[in-house]
């Protein structure tokens, strides 16, 4: 285990990255599963790929062991709302996105309607690193709104809109 004081450094150095708000969601059975995340990245367009990192503690990881498929919806800045409903620990196995309005992908995990864009997911290789889980994904379907307002941004522990251009 590294050194607590270091790893605070770390978390605030980190922090002082800008990086796009999103919601993973997956089924588990014909429950609706989603957790706000901000560590996500593109990896490969050809093939499109990307990598996502789930704590592997949490409720989402043990959802996202038991499919191979999962959606990423990236957020918008008009909803924070989501993003921090969504990020709250402890959140319930069963309803969260009741109060949210949703659309399904094509492979049936839930998005987020209104976001910024969309990534519907195959889970093709699972990596533990530390203490997240490391989920590299083969992109299958995806969609972005260029007429979407601008995506919510995290940043010094909090969430932003960014700037207009």
């Amino acid at each position: 285990m590294s050194d607590p004081a270091f790893s605070d450094v770390y978390r605030s150095a980190a922090q002082d990255f800008p990086r796009p708000v999103a919601v993973v969601g997956c089924l588990r059975g014909k429950q609706r599963h989603a957790i706000t995340v901000d560590s996500f990245v593109d990896v490969s367009y050809d093939p499109p790929t990307m990598a996502l990192s789930i704590y592997s503690g949490s409720r989402m990881a043990e959802s996202l062991e038991l499919t191979d498929t999962c959606s990423l919806s990236v957020l918008t800045a008009d909803q924070k709302g989501i993003a921090q409903w969504l990020g709250e620990p402890a959140q319930p196995l069963h309803g969260v996105l009741d109060s949210i309005d949703t659309a399904d992908a094509p492979s049936g995990s839930p998005l987020v309607a209104g976001c910024a864009a969309w990534f519907d997911l195959r889970i093709v290789e699972r990596v533990t690193i530390a203490t997240h889980d490391l989920l590299v994904c083969r992109v299958e379907a995806c969609s972005a709104d260029g007429t979407s307002p601008p995506p919510l941004v995290h940043w010094a522990a909090g969430y932003h809109r960014p700037a207009a251009r």
